[in-house]
């Protein structure tokens, strides 16, 4: 917030010694000290009580946010011929497709058993 130079805090307690004086000035400062705890807890305590309660106002308009962009996009998606992608994530992913082998993959990792189909066997004479 603001800052106090170590000049000016020499100052003030050399001030405060002279007009408390050495016996009193000790209470004095537990007394300040307590003052700005409680002040600090007070203003910890409203700030969460106003951050709360803007959460709480807040949420509905989130979800009439995210209802409308969805909406949006589907109207769009039905003007431009492209499907619109929800912007909520499904609760569960779906489970990927086993793969069917393809014998190009096979042949690129080494695994290919070197067999061709009869089908497919150029050596076979059939055109």
């Amino acid at each position: 917030m603001f800052s106090v130079s170590p000049a000016e805090i020499l100052t003030i307690a050399v001030v405060a010694l002279l007009v408390f004086g050495p016996k009193r000035l000790p209470e004095i400062a537990r007394k300040a000290g307590k003052v700005i705890r409680d002040l600090r807890d007070v203003a910890g305590e409203l700030t969460s009580g106003l951050e709360d309660e803007v959460k709480e106002t807040l949420e509905p308009f989130r979800d009439i946010r995210t209802t409308m962009k969805d909406a949006i996009a589907g109207v769009e998606g039905q003007v431009t011929g492209v499907p619109a992608r929800p912007r909520t994530a499904p609760a569960i992913a779906p489970a990927a497709a086993p793969r069917e082998p393809n014998p190009t993959d096979a042949a690129a990792d080494g695994t290919h058993s070197g067999e061709i189909s009869a089908a497919a066997d150029p050596a076979d004479g059939d055109p």
